[in-house]
């Protein structure tokens, strides 16, 4: 029995959420037994595939795709926690992945010649983890300068004469543990031919056409990753500084721990505070994320709505640290005041947002249903912000009106001196 590509839920059609739109395109990468061993991940609309294309918009596409998988939809939705084969231009070769090497395989493209500064990128990317692809090989010498440091073999079929080329190829350049895989198999026919020919992996319209996967792309607040990078340029800047600087953007922040409670990343207890994603993810891969998110799509537009996340982020801090019982952590309710805005920033479910977080049951059900401790902290927040202070169950959160009113005041200083408009 095949295994068959599993259905993303976050796919759609147009018609039945004519909001969503094609993020990136995935096709399954197969064994000798038809099982899906990967995905390669592809741009949105189709690029042309040309040099001159790829040298002008080349780099923005993978951007894209890698911003895509990764924080627009979940990269372990979109490949089922298999590693994804994405294209990488001369420039990418340059920059480290924020995806561990065990999730990604990369691909070089076909236009890429090997020069010495192109080999010592391959040759850091190789010492740091990651797998080498090299891409759409039709028997081109220069291309083959690139096997001795491959891991992966990529056969285009479609760009050989026949089939009996494409296994001398085969048969002329293999060296042992150098994987072939055949790309554009268009029939089972072609497909039994070249496994018998010691083809290891297979990818193409005989098993499935690439895939796309809908979502909604929300671009990320330029004037905040523009902070980011300059607080990471600092010689000086250590993690307190840089979770500091991302607390301010709900949207970075959304994006900062649904890394760090990527399956990859952090097997364990799920992380509810930024000074913990950002010590578990570290300033080299969270300069390497900055770099990515630059590179996107970035909007200028001003942010009320981060702003009010701001301030209940602050007042939830406030509040709970002014407990008498300390039942609650200041800097797990600082996360639930920030993120309780995030589905009307980002125009998705807070439920669904949540499920991307793999946020813990107690944080989640807190944004979701308002339940727990901490979802009380939230429903007092918000009777507050509505002028409905009666309906506060004041004894259940062992705080009093004028200790309310106190926590705002607080708040308010710590949300303007954060956002940098008081001094001290």
């Amino acid at each position: 029995m095949t295994d068959r590509p599993s259905t993303l839920h976050s796919t759609a059609s147009s018609t039945s959420a004519p909001t969503l739109q094609p993020i990136l395109a995935r096709q399954p990468i197969l064994d000798r037994s038809l099982k899906v061993v990967a995905y390669e991940l592809l741009c949105r609309p189709v690029p042309q595939d040309t040099e001159a294309w790829q040298n002008a918009n080349g780099c923005h596409a993978t951007t894209e795709v890698v911003i895509g998988a990764v924080h627009e939809i979940g990269l372990n939705i979109v490949t089922g926690n298999k590693p994804a084969f994405v294209n990488f231009t001369e420039e990418w070769l340059h920059r480290a992945p924020p995806m561990p090497p065990e999730d990604m395989v990369v691909e070089i493209l076909e236009h890429i010649p090997r020069t010495p500064e192109a080999e010592a990128a391959v040759l850091a990317l190789r010492q740091a983890g990651y797998r080498i692809a090299v891409d759409d090989f039709t028997g081109n010498c220069d291309q083959a300068q690139w096997f001795d440091l491959a891991d992966v073999v990529k056969l285009d079929l479609l760009g050989v004469e026949d089939i009996q080329q494409a296994c001398a190829l085969r048969g002329k350049y293999h060296r042992p543990g150098l994987t072939w895989l055949a790309e554009k198999v268009e029939t089972y026919d072609e497909f039994n031919t070249l496994a018998e020919a010691g083809f290891d992996l297979f990818q193409g319209f005989f098993y499935s056409k690439p895939t796309p996967v809908y979502g909604k792309r929300s671009p990320d607040s330029q004037i905040a990753v523009m902070k980011l990078l300059g607080t990471l340029n600092q010689s000086d800047a250590g993690p307190q500084d840089v979770s500091q600087c991302i607390s301010n953007d709900p949207q970075l922040s959304f994006r900062l721990m649904q890394m760090a409670n990527s399956a990859s990343v952090n097997p364990g207890a799920a992380v509810t505070t930024l000074q913990r994603a950002t010590a578990l993810l570290g300033l080299t891969r969270i300069r390497q994320w900055a770099n990515l998110l630059a590179l996107g799509k970035l909007s200028d537009k001003p942010a009320v709505l981060q702003q009010q996340a701001l301030y209940r982020a602050h007042l939830c801090q406030e509040i709970s640290d002014a407990m008498p019982s300390h039942s609650m952590d200041p800097d797990t309710a600082f996360t639930l005041g920030l993120f309780s805005l995030l589905d009307a920033m980002m125009d998705t479910p807070i439920d669904e947002l949540c499920a991307r977080l793999q946020l813990p049951e107690e944080l989640s059900s807190a944004l979701t249903q308002h339940q727990g401790q901490y979802g009380r902290l939230l429903q007092a927040v918000e009777a507050w912000e509505q002028a409905t202070p009666e309906s506060i169950p004041w004894s259940q959160l062992g705080l009093t009106s004028p200790e309310m009113e106190g926590a705002i005041e607080r708040a308010l200083v710590a949300m303007n001196r954060s956002a940098g408009l008081l001094n001290g």
